[in-house]
């Protein structure tokens, strides 16, 4: 069963066995108990299917759909022997009007991400979508991996892509599965598209702030950093990011950075006398990457800090033991940023250690590359989208702080830390020793929650402070499918603008003298790691030729896209004159179904009714688990205590029976945003 995922129930229903003779029922049987035969059935998205022991039902794929989004179904197919000659086609819906091609429908597999090294944040099973099914599926155990004896068990993902032109109605179709050894099954396909259209991503209001890997993917793929092969690499990340309208882009004006960049993105070009001219080649084609396959972005975060720099390096973020890092962080103590020196003439690039930030030679030297910089920034229209970075829990000293403050004309910062004051992050309150302003934060903790709706309401996608949740230690790469699906509305129900320091493409890369994966790229560059605020997730994986998304992404994108229809209702009943055109009637209906989604969003993580009813905002705590329980511990002296045996058992409880009810309704609740959506679209004359 995977790490830390909450537990599904599952029942022993009907299952289809394939053999060469063509389809029958077995009734009644558990998947690890009947032998031989290929066996296939339809799942839930919301569940991981980690349990071995139990058979599905095969029945039609059903999707409700909004237009202009991406909506899965998911079909299991396994074997008592290795699945050989897997292949799966889609054809083309037919609906109202016309029909939607089969181009809009992506089949793709699910494989484990292999040769990993044991760690406590790896995936769950059948987390890396491929578009082309494996050779063979082998046998394994139910943890995964290789075994003489098991069961090979493979999903098949279905997703479509519903155009934005598509009429409301229901369009049916067809999936084929077929093995070497097994006669091909037809699985029916409908696709309930809901009379609402989704904004443009880049218009969406839900925050994601995904954090791609240049370096990743040139250790890979092995390709020299910055070559062609290189930039379609990147192109792809960015691109299989773009459905989740992510907004945030980091640019390192420094090398060897907490992310792990070998090079500044800026490179410098020694030109005698202690003076540089600038080659801006790299940020140009990484901007114009990000322009192009993700869309504009709304934050461009200018890295020029890294815990290093700081004088006071020696005294946080070490461990015992941790010599690589002590070692390189006294060797650098009392020097200034490191930048790429670039030779034009034979393209070698190289590090030049530059004088720190309160010494005044540094003005001369930084003061023509920014206002070149801030020239491009203009050209694209982007100025506005500046910010500096980055900064954990141990900040730059005032000096510092100072001196970009004045080259730059007053830029805000960017913080990714443990905690901090919410009102230091509200514009114009100059969070950073009142100097300026602290424009965005990711935090772990101070993190708001709200759990009953009838005792307040919560918009966090209004909030005037630019706050995201950043769950630490993997914890996105641990979670359920169904924990990831909901994982934003929890933000945007409460007070965060959505979810912040998110592994993109940052997988594990490295390997050991085993010559497993044991680390990511930052990995490489110890002084500057930030401990237990590494980044340690990843929602795409290394695929043959580039990067693939995982069943993560595609959980965390149906979340958002969820999110944007609540925020869209929202609006329009925060919005006097906007709710006034609705009419009370309407107005009351789209309040209802986001109080009944609101509430099924946290039975998935307490079933009792009663206890759900005593909470309204919740505070200091990390994640929607840790807030309710702390919070219910204070008004009910019979829980157990926190963290203890008799805690996890009663939140398995909770969890199994409350995820289980969930499972039966959620498409239900989902559809009833959308229509209502398409209600309110009406009423308002923006259809």
């Amino acid at each position: 069963m995977q790490k830390n995922a909450r537990i599904i129930a599952v029942a022993l229903v009907a299952v289809f066995v394939l053999s060469a003779a063509g389809p029958r029922l077995l009734a009644q049987a558990g998947a690890g108990q009947a032998a031989g035969g290929v066996k296939i059935w339809t799942s839930d998205v919301c569940t991981d299917d980690t349990s071995m022991v139990a058979a599905h039902e095969l029945k039609p794929i059903l999707l409700v759909a909004a237009r202009g989004g991406t909506f899965s179904g998911k079909i299991m197919v396994e074997s008592g022997s290795p699945i050989k000659g897997l292949r799966a086609a889609a054809g083309t819906l037919s609906g109202p009007g016309g029909a939607i091609p089969a181009e809009n429908i992506r089949m793709r597999y699910g494989v484990d991400l292999t040769e990993c090294a044991p760690s406590n944040n790896s995936p769950g099973r059948w987390d890396v979508l491929l578009d082309a099914p494996p050779p063979e599926v082998p046998l394994t155990d139910n943890a995964g991996r290789l075994a003489s004896s098991g069961r090979a068990v493979i999903p098949v993902w279905v997703t479509v892509k519903v155009p934005r032109a598509a009429k409301a109605g229901t369009y049916s179709g067809a999936v084929t599965v077929q093995t070497q050894d097994a006669t091909a099954v037809t699985v029916p396909l409908k696709l309930e598209v809901e009379d609402w259209t989704l904004p443009p991503t880049q218009d969406y209001r839900t925050w994601t702030d995904f954090i791609q890997s240049p370096d990743t993917l040139a250790l890979e793929y092995k390709v020299p950093l910055w070559s062609k092969k290189h930039w379609e690499l990147i192109d792809r990340s960015f691109k299989l990011l773009s459905p989740t309208g992510g907004r945030m882009v980091y640019i390192p004006l420094i090398c060897r950075t907490n992310f792990g960049n070998e090079q500044s993105m800026v490179r410098w070009i020694p030109k005698g006398g202690g003076q540089y001219d600038y080659d801006f080649t790299v940020m140009d084609r990484y901007l114009d990457s990000i322009e192009k396959n993700l869309g504009q972005p709304k934050m461009v975060i200018f890295q020029v800090w890294d815990i290093c720099m700081s004088l006071d390096s020696l005294k946080r973020g070490l461990w015992g033991g941790d010599t690589d890092t002590k070692h390189n962080r006294e060797e650098l103590m009392g020097k200034g940023p490191r930048v790429t020196a670039l030779d034009p003439k034979t393209g070698e690039a190289t590090v030049l250690t530059l004088p720190r930030y309160e010494d005044p030679a540094s003005k001369a030297l930084w003061q023509p590359l920014y206002a070149e910089l801030r020239q491009r920034m203009v050209k694209r229209g982007l100025e506005k989208t500046m910010l500096l970075g980055l900064m954990p829990d141990l900040w730059p000293n005032q000096e510092e702080v100072v001196f970009w403050n004045n080259l730059s004309g007053g830029l805000p910062w960017a913080i990714h830390g443990h905690a901090g004051h919410v009102s230091d992050v509200i514009p114009g309150n100059k969070g950073l020793y009142k100097i300026t302003d602290i424009g965005y934060a990711a935090f772990v903790y101070d993190i708001v929650y709200n759990l009953n709706p009838e005792l307040g309401r919560m918009y966090g996608w209004q909030n005037k402070a630019m706050l995201t949740t950043f769950l630490r230690g993997g914890a996105l790469n641990t979670a359920s499918s169904m924990d990831v699906r909901e994982f934003q509305i929890f933000n945007i129900t409460g007070n965060q603008h959505g979810g912040g320091r998110i592994g993109a493409d940052i997988w594990p890369v490295l390997r050991n003298k085993a010559d497993r994966r044991s680390g990511e790229v930052w990995a490489r560059y110890p002084e500057n790691n930030w401990r237990n605020l590494d980044i340690a997730d990843w929602f795409l994986a290394p695929g043959p030729d580039g990067a693939v998304a995982t069943r993560r992404l595609e959980s965390l994108i149906e979340g958002i896209q969820e999110c944007e229809a609540r925020i869209f209702l929202e609006d329009a009943l925060l919005d006097a004159q906007k709710k006034a055109r609705l009419g009370s009637d309407l107005a009351k209906r789209c309040q209802d179904a986001l109080d009944e989604h609101h509430h099924a969003m946290w039975k998935t993580v307490w079933n009792g009714e009663e206890d759900l009813k005593k909470l309204g905002r919740l505070e200091n705590g990390r994640n929607p688990t840790e807030s309710l329980y702390t919070n219910l511990e204070k008004i009910d002296k019979t829980l157990p205590k926190w963290w203890t045996g008799p805690f996890f058992a009663r939140m398995k409880e909770e969890t199994y029976k409350g995820q289980t009810w969930f499972l039966q309704g959620w498409q239900e609740r989902e559809k009833k945003l959308f229509v209502l959506s398409g209600e309110v679209a009406a009423k308002l004359g923006q259809k």
